[in-house]
């Protein structure tokens, strides 16, 4: 059945200690709820389990959202791309990364690409029309195709852009010919390659997704904790998750440094 709410609760009951205070996790709509929601259950489990408290999914579609809840102290964890770190870090200190997640090749980094269809521009010179986004502040959107048309022309302001809400739907929207172009995570692209999607160019490595903890409602003791369940789960734990499934490594704030510089190499401001 669809689910047609803005935000979804999903509560793991999971060997929580008598009166243990529920955290909140929220994690970054790359795809529909549905799926996102699953594929992060199982190393929610696993938190909640090893930490003995109750453990909320909440699923919230917009990513300017996220943030707003984070600042108001209504999430606990969240998952959240480079950008969004590097915005919500400028607006709330409190903003601690806890754990950077590893890529299918084991690196705690990703890119983005640009993407067309089987039948669409076959370089980058040839792209003449509007590109398909996924949030404006997803690092695969403005900041990456940006990055991507940088030295091409027209360039992106030129041709113009329009937000679709989340990767799956910018490769959707290619597919079926409603942009002859899009920008979205490389690893979500190739999930859509027997539909005819191809990647025509990607970005350099960002810093991978951060698991995030909000100082103002976790302690030092449990934050620390997190991370490291996070950092030292073993292959074995981790053969059920999707989410996480390839493992962390340690972050902190100087990993985003490389990012903040590609953001003014393009007059991208974190705000």
């Amino acid at each position: 059945m669809k689910i047609f709410v803005l935000s979804l609760l999903v509560v793991l009951f999971l060997f929580p200690q008598p009166g243990a205070a529920e955290l909140v996790y929220v994690p970054l709509p790359v795809e529909n709820s549905e799926t996102v929601i699953a594929s992060h259950t199982p190393m929610i489990r696993y938190l909640a389990e090893k930490l003995g408290v109750q453990i909320k999914i909440r699923y919230e579609k917009d990513y300017q959202q996220i943030l707003q809840l984070f600042k108001e102290g209504k999430i606990d964890l969240v998952q959240l791309g480079p950008l969004p770190y590097v915005t919500l870090k400028k607006e709330d200190p409190q903003a601690q990364p806890l754990a950077i997640m590893n890529e299918s090749d084991g690196k705690p980094a990703y890119t983005c690409a640009l993407v067309t269809s089987f039948d669409g521009p076959q370089s980058v010179q040839e792209i003449n029309s509007p590109l398909a986004l996924p949030q404006a502040l997803s690092t695969c959107g403005h900041l990456a195709a940006a990055l991507l048309l940088k030295d091409h022309q027209p360039d992106l302001e030129q041709l113009g852009y329009q937000y679709l809400g989340n990767h799956g739907k910018v490769a959707q929207a290619v597919v079926r010919g409603e942009f002859k172009a899009g920008v979205m995570k490389t690893q979500v692209a190739r999930k859509y390659q027997n539909l005819t999607l191809k990647v025509l160019k990607e970005t350099v490595s960002f810093p991978g997704f951060v698991i995030v903890g909000n100082k103002k409602t976790l302690d030092i003791k449990q934050a620390q904790q997190i991370g490291q369940l996070l950092i030292q789960a073993s292959p074995e734990t981790r053969s059920s998750w999707i989410t996480g499934k390839d493992g962390f490594s340690v972050a902190a704030d100087k990993d985003f440094d490389f990012l903040t510089r590609h953001m003014a190499a393009i007059d991208l401001q974190a705000d």
